[in-house]
């Protein structure tokens, strides 16, 4: 297992912001940003994710890559790795299965209980980090009443407090272990786990690309990550950065 550095900050506007302003400083393959509290917390597609109380696990993995070992194309598979591991995560400790929205929304009853936003910086080609941004609903009883029709916690889905702390060191744990497998090109087994949690097989989903809005059936990813839609008998690739979707019957449109 690879060495990582933990640093707790009582507060921050956003751990990947703070993670990326200071990834320079960090010394190890992996270094972890967690918060008690995030002000302004950032989600996919520059949403905002409210995570300004201490109730939730909010905190950044930020990996540094030694050279040449992860290919801008193999970082794109960032989302896949960090979704399969925090719901791995939360199934081993509480007993309860989550499902993946793709590309990496964990929901528990249709509803979001932890979303995770990938971002990198690439110089000559060659993966400078990555920071992932992992934010899960953890001990809160009610959810804020902006979000509370599509998102839920761990423990108004368990009834059981939950030591943050843990949760976060077994999400990392995961983390280090899929990177691994990343590193020495063994992609094909993070496309397994993540399909273990997928709600993707089959769905019917609404997509949003140019602001416009379509449906389709979901038939699972590939390789890369991407999205595999079948629309109108035609099968198409959707990239996470150029869409947003919901699958039809979830309360999960975000």
């Amino acid at each position: 297992m690879l060495d990582m550095e933990y640093i707790k900050l009582p507060y921050t506007n956003s751990t990947n912001t703070y993670a990326k302003d200071n990834a320079h400083y960090f010394n190890n393959e992996i270094t972890v940003v967690q918060a008690k509290i995030q002000i302004k917390g950032r989600g996919r597609l520059n949403r905002t994710f409210i995570s300004d109380n201490n109730k939730g696990a909010w905190f950044s993995i930020v990996i540094k890559p030694k050279k040449g070992t992860i290919s801008a194309k193999t970082s794109l598979l960032m989302p896949i790795m960090a979704a399969a591991a925090t719901a791995s995560a939360i199934e081993s400790e509480y007993c309860i299965k989550p499902g993946i929205k793709w590309p990496n929304d964990i929901l528990l009853n249709n509803k979001k209980v932890c979303g995770i936003l990938c971002e990198s910086r690439i110089s000559l080609s060659d993966i400078s980090f990555l920071v992932i941004g992992i934010g899960v609903n953890v001990n809160q009883k009610e959810m804020h009443p902006e979000i509370s029709d599509i998102a839920t916690s761990l423990f108004i889905e368990t009834g059981t407090e939950i030591v943050i702390d843990m949760l976060v060191q077994n999400i990392c744990g995961n983390v280090a272990s899929l990177y691994d497998k990343i590193k020495y090109g063994e992609t094909a087994c993070i496309i397994d786990k993540w399909n273990e949690y997928s709600l993707m097989n089959n769905a019917v989903i609404t997509y949003v690309k140019e602001q416009s809005s379509y449906n389709a059936i979901s038939k699972g990813i590939d390789m890369d990550g991407r999205l595999i839609i079948e629309q109108n008998g035609k099968i198409l690739y959707l990239d996470s950065s150029e869409v947003s979707l919901k699958i039809q019957g979830a309360n999960n449109d975000r």
